[in-house]
């Protein structure tokens, strides 16, 4: 499997990817399936500030996963939503894991999971995320309630504050180091 940063050429893939999440599952909130142009300035937006990585198997994209802003304003710039997306075929084979492993080099995150949802809270859970909040019925889609959960996993280790280190600001050596296998 290689990794590498998501460009804005990816999008009519990572669409495919995505929309059996937004047609069949609650787990995300999504009711329409974005356009290819909404996905590209997607790409462009996020991946500007934030990793969005691809991995790519038998040179075919089988998954993505990327941070984003949790907040806009800067008291929250420590702290980023992950999101993570898997072809229907490549669930189970260690995308997912190796995805995530990627993002959490270098983030402190929260995530969001669809309640009730045990297999991703167990995903999550094996990488040291700890649950910090429910919200019973946060969304509503196929006509019923979902829930939300709150997860967190934080790499800092006291109390003294860093300045954040954006995407543009990684050499390219860096970069290679984090999405290397």
């Amino acid at each position: 499997m290689e990794f590498r940063l998501a460009k804005k050429s990816d999008a009519k893939r990572l669409l495919e990817i995505y929309k059996p999440y937004v047609e069949k599952t609650a787990i995300t909130f999504e009711y329409e399936v974005p356009t290819i142009a909404e996905f590209e300035k997607r790409i462009e937006k996020i991946g500007s500030r934030y990793p969005y990585i691809v991995a790519i198997e038998n040179d075919k994209i089988i998954g993505y996963a990327y941070a984003g802003v949790y907040r806009e304003r800067a008291a929250y710039d420590w702290v980023v939503e992950l999101s993570i997306y898997l072809d229907e075929n490549e669930r189970q084979h260690g995308a997912g894991s190796a995805l995530y492993q990627k993002l959490l080099t270098a983030l402190s995150a929260l995530t969001c999971i669809t309640y009730p949802n045990p297999a991703s809270v167990a995903f999550h859970k094996k990488f040291g995320f700890e649950q910090i909040g429910l919200f019973p019925k946060a969304g509503y889609k196929f006509e019923q309630w979902y829930g939300i959960v709150w997860l967190e996993r934080s790499l800092q280790t006291t109390d003294k504050v860093t300045a954040i280190k954006l995407l543009t600001d990684l050499s390219e050596n860096e970069l290679e180091k984090i999405l290397a296998n």
